[in-house]
């Protein structure tokens, strides 16, 4: 067995076994191919006949291997016919992975305390929480048994209060309070249990006039935060007189939303930094637009009306990124309909994403109905499907991670060339 190591790309030949290990949390699947998209990689000592081909390509390499992998710390995968088929045949392949290691971090407070979370130079990402009492042992010092024995007290709205206070931001407090999650288990002394994750976000900087661009590969954006004006005198203030970048309490109220609008859940956007866009929230003052944002992984589901959309993640929790119960396209759920059922393609549910998210966030499964019962009826007499946008958030309680040359602890960091990798919304800086 032989590893080459390309930041997080494995490359392995046909024969070997690929050993992928993640302690520190556990293994995302980003994209695999088993097959040749060039003809250098595991060339060596090959006759040019077996490494011309470069568009060999197995159909099933990801499900395969994140059947094996996803949501593991560590996995096995043969590089071999037996297990991808033979997409090529005569041609040398090698199973190329693209993975992540996902890690979270657990708070616990208990009830009258504040739990604080906090992320450095990052955001935080809720992954799930819960306001009630799971077990007998946390929080359970000085108090009576009959206040900690019922262990099966959920607050419904935890995960939603705690994400509308803390999602997207470096740091929060949430008070584990029944004044904020309301008293799921009266006499039961509860805690609030929650789980998240720090979000590595990257910063574009866009001078009035000029156009922000914003890519995020085969991840999709999701905008953090944004603002058009100004909040310092030194970014873009090249030839700029004093007077034009003085001011630095600038701030379009708008631009958020418009950002969002344009950007949030796809995986390219232009957005331009001018006052036609935001209006001007100073004048006089030349201004620029800031972009925080994280690229994330994401999943597709299509569900046409009337059947049932079912969303799951195995190890790991629903992350709703965008959905719509409408129709945008003419071909999608076209099959056997008549022409006037499909042309409309402006039909959208306004209320799609609050129904799917209050359904399936942060929830290991769920299902989804794609009817009018659930979202309403948005554009009567077309045929409708629901199509829903969502990753996969994946935790674990690992305290170690491994690289194929390095084994980290908890006491023994990863060095800084792979820090970054370790997340998967991350995952686009290091590939």
């Amino acid at each position: 067995m032989f590893f080459l190591k390309l930041s997080l790309l494995m490359l392995l030949a046909v024969a070997p076994d690929l050993l992928v290990h993640a302690g520190a949390g556990v293994l995302n699947i980003l994209s695999a191919n088993y097959g040749r998209i060039d003809s250098t990689t595991c060339s060596a000592g090959r006759p040019s006949s077996q490494i011309t081909k470069t568009d060999c390509y197995a159909i099933n390499t990801l499900s395969e291997v994140t059947n094996r992998c996803d949501g593991k710390s560590s996995c096995v995968v043969p590089a071999t016919n037996s297990v991808f088929s033979d997409p090529c045949y005569g041609t040398y392949k090698y199973l190329s992975i693209k993975y992540s290691c996902v890690v979270h971090k657990t708070s616990v407070t208990c009830e009258g305390d504040n739990a604080v979370l906090t992320c450095g130079a990052g955001v935080l990402n809720i992954l799930s929480a819960n306001y009630g009492r799971t077990d007998s042992t946390t929080c359970s010092a000085g108090r009576p048994s009959s206040q900690i024995t019922k262990t099966d007290c959920y607050a419904i709205n935890t995960l939603y209060k705690v994400k509308s206070r803390c999602e997207g931001k470096s740091s929060c407090v949430v008070p584990a309070a029944n004044s904020i999650f309301s008293d799921p288990c009266y006499g039961t002394y509860k805690y609030l249990r929650i789980k998240h994750s720090c979000v590595v976000h990257k910063t574009s900087v866009t001078c009035e006039g000029n156009n922000a661009v914003l890519t995020c590969g085969a991840g999709v954006l999701n905008i953090v935060s944004a603002n058009y004006g100004r909040t310092d005198s030194t970014t873009c203030s090249a030839g700029r007189p004093s007077s034009q970048i003085a001011k630095t309490d600038c701030y379009a109220t708008n631009t958020l939303s418009e950002v969002t609008n344009r950007c949030d859940g796809k995986s390219s956007c232009v957005v331009s930094a001018t006052n036609s866009i935001f209006s001007d929230p100073c004048y006089g003052t030349y201004k620029y637009l800031s972009i925080k944002y994280s690229c994330v992984v994401h999943k597709t589901s299509v569900t046409c009306e009337g059947d049932n959309a079912v969303l799951t993640c195995g190890a790991g929790v629903l992350n709703i990124l965008s959905a719509n119960y409408g129709r945008t396209d003419s071909t999608t759920c076209s099959a056997g309909r008549y022409s006037e059922q499909i042309t409309k393609t402006d039909c959208y549910g306004t209320n799609t994403l609050s129904e799917v998210t209050n359904r399936c966030d942060g929830k290991s499964s769920c299902v989804v109905p794609a009817t009018n019962s659930v979202f309403s009826d948005p554009c009567y007499g077309t045929y409708k499907y629901l199509s829903i946008k969502y990753s996969c958030v994946v935790h674990s309680e690992f305290l170690f991670c491994h690289h194929p040359f390095i084994l980290f602890t908890a006491l023994s960091l990863p060095p800084k060339w792979l820090r970054p990798c370790l997340h998967l919304f991350n995952y686009a800086n290091c590939l």
